[in-house]
């Protein structure tokens, strides 16, 4: 083979492997909102009703330990993320790009599961709740029952996710924990979807926006939402996005541009906490464009 077919092939051969890179995470490393002109929602959040005062007070679950452990055996953890009814009980870790976790678990070995990592742009500073980036990415693999074929709540990681496009499961887990140094932090959540992942017109994987921008992504995630939360979210809110792929559009290599997204508002200050979630079935949900 002579040199010019050579590099041709090492091109192709380097396309091929980083192809599946992109295929839980929302963008490649190198992306940013200052790159893409965000278009503006046009639909605006449904309307939110007032819920009754509540004497309800959530089981706030125990990690510090756990995290203190994963933080000696493992500088990169930030965090430890617990989602009731499922069995996301883990480690968060997070390092200056969003590939090398790809393939590595919480302690930096080989693993085809992966683990669960925090977009390279978010950030949570001391661990204060305040000081959070407005919106905090955490992704997981979800490898599908057989191997990327179909969703399975069953599965590993963030497959577990897909609990929450069940009506009940959804309507008895209102809120999911995120642990730092500094605390036990509770989201609840407010949108479920199915989504593009960078194509999105309103991204939902970047870590700042203006506050224009950001009402947009709001209304925008609300509208292709599963359920209509009956939850108030606006622009002083800091949202957690869990997000993993899906096979709800044809199978990675049909479509390598699908995500599964649950979304959750910071709720430590709010005067009154819910059993269970006020949702109805979105009954027209807004539904992913897709590269033909």
């Amino acid at each position: 083979m002579n040199r010019p077919c050579k590099r041709i092939a090492a091109a192709v051969f380097c396309c091929l492997m980083l192809l599946p890179m992109a295929a839980c995470v929302g963008r490649n490393q190198g992306s940013s909102d200052s790159e893409s002109e965000q278009q503006v929602s046009s639909w605006e959040n449904p309307p939110v009703t007032e819920r009754p005062e509540s004497d309800f007070q959530p089981e706030i679950p125990e990690a510090a330990d756990q995290l203190q452990t994963a933080i000696s055996q493992n500088s990169d953890t930030v965090g430890w993320l617990i989602v009731p009814g499922t069995e996301i009980n883990e480690a968060v870790v997070q390092t200056t790009d969003n590939e090398y976790y790809y393939r590595r678990d919480a302690l930096k070995n080989s693993s085809f599961a992966g683990c669960l990592w925090m977009d390279y742009e978010s950030s949570i500073g001391d661990g204060e709740a305040e000081n959070f980036s407005r919106n905090t990415i955490i992704y997981g693999h979800n490898l599908g029952r057989p191997q990327g074929v179909r969703d399975d709540a069953n599965g590993e990681k963030f497959a577990q996710l897909f609990k929450f496009d069940d009506l009940e499961f959804a309507k008895e887990h209102p809120y999911f924990y995120f642990v730092t140094t500094k605390g036990t932090h509770i989201y609840e959540i407010f949108t479920v979807f199915y989504s593009e992942d960078k194509l999105s017109p309103v991204p939902y994987h970047y870590a700042s926006y203006s506050d224009k921008d950001y009402e947009a992504l709001l209304n925008d995630v609300r509208t292709r939402s599963q359920f209509d939360y009956n939850v108030s979210v606006d622009k002083e809110d800091k949202i957690i996005t869990l997000s993993t792929c899906t096979y709800k559009y044809g199978t990675y290599s049909q479509n390598p541009h699908q995500r599964f997204v649950v979304m959750g508002r910071l709720a430590n200050g709010d005067k009154n906490f819910y059993e269970t979630a006020d949702l109805q079935v979105n009954p027209d949900p807004k539904a992913p464009s897709f590269p033909r």
